[in-house]
């Protein structure tokens, strides 16, 4: 057996007092810099509202105006900095990005900590925003290929969150107000349960003094992390299907595994990539070039 050759990783771990994580790596093969806040909260760390998609509605009202900027001063200036802002949601987490140029990572460092420190949730912007969402779960609906997916949780999970969509139920969804959105950013939305990686053309030094500004007097507080309901073991196969109006007909398969703590779990990660990720992926090629399936 062939032992895989990785690439050296030079990347640094320093822990603020207030329990922020900072992962740097100082990488001078371009002029550029990658600046991303995690924070350890996805749908699956709803509680009471689970399957109400509040942590995807989180993501979308970071970007709707904080106390000393505007939500299209947030855009203006990451983009006057020459950066390009995004985030995004999964299960577990929630990620906000800009990649730029590097000489400007202490005006993303501002702008993000800006963002999750100072974030004002306006009603009548967090209206407007469900609205935007309830486009996103029409889309959805209409996607078969997510619909798909959807049938394949429920059906594989009876217990654990992983059993509801990111994006939430939409009847659930629609109960969700202002307060329950300011529940959860408190609950989760702490430097203690948050981390930064920033990687690019930096000085280490310079970098760390810029997130201890804009990061270090964000007030840490009490975090009890949210227990997950142990999953019945399945003893038997499940099967279920949908109909849909589409000429072509989708399968999904899946299996448990161990979990994310598991030292298996990331080789498992890379062989779902390599058998099934994209049009050069294994399996395409098999079923798809070579059988014409």
């Amino acid at each position: 057996m062939q032992k895989l050759s990785l690439p050296a990783n030079d990347a640094t771990l320093h822990i603020l007092p207030n329990g922020l994580e900072v992962i740097l790596l100082e990488d001078h093969a371009h002029p550029l810099a990658s600046v991303q806040l995690w924070v350890k909260a996805g749908s699956l760390h709803e509680e009471k509202w689970t399957g109400a998609g509040l942590a995807h509605l989180v993501e979308h009202m970071f970007f709707k105006g904080t106390e000393k900027r505007s939500a299209p001063q947030i855009v203006q200036e990451i983009q006057a900095r020459g950066g390009y802002v995004n985030a995004y949601t999964t299960f577990n987490r929630t990620v906000y990005w800009i990649d730029g140029v590097a000489e400007q990572v202490d005006g993303y460092l501002d702008i993000l900590a800006d963002m999750a420190r100072a974030s004002n949730f306006h009603a009548d912007e967090l209206v407007k925003e469900q609205e935007v969402i309830r486009r996103e779960f029409a889309m959805d609906n209409d996607d078969p290929q997510s619909v798909a997916q959807h049938l394949l949780q429920r059906t594989a999970f009876r217990e654990h969150p992983l059993r509801h969509p990111i994006i939430g139920h939409l009847e659930i969804f629609n109960q969700v107000g202002r307060e329950d959105l300011l529940g959860f950013v408190r609950r989760h939305y702490v430097p203690n349960n948050c981390f930064l990686v920033i990687a690019g053309a930096f000085a280490t030094a310079d970098v760390l003094k810029s997130v201890e500004q804009h990061f270090g007097t964000w007030e840490r507080r009490p975090y009890q992390p949210v227990l997950m309901p142990e999953e019945p073991v399945q003893v038997a196969p499940r099967r279920a299907e949908k109909e849909f109006n589409t000429d072509i007909v989708r399968l999904s398969m899946g299996w448990h595994i161990h979990g994310d703590a598991h030292p298996d779990k990331p080789a498992l990660d890379v062989l779902g990539f390599i058998l099934g990720s994209g049009r050069s992926s294994r399996l395409n090629l098999e079923l798809r070039e070579r059988l014409g399936i």
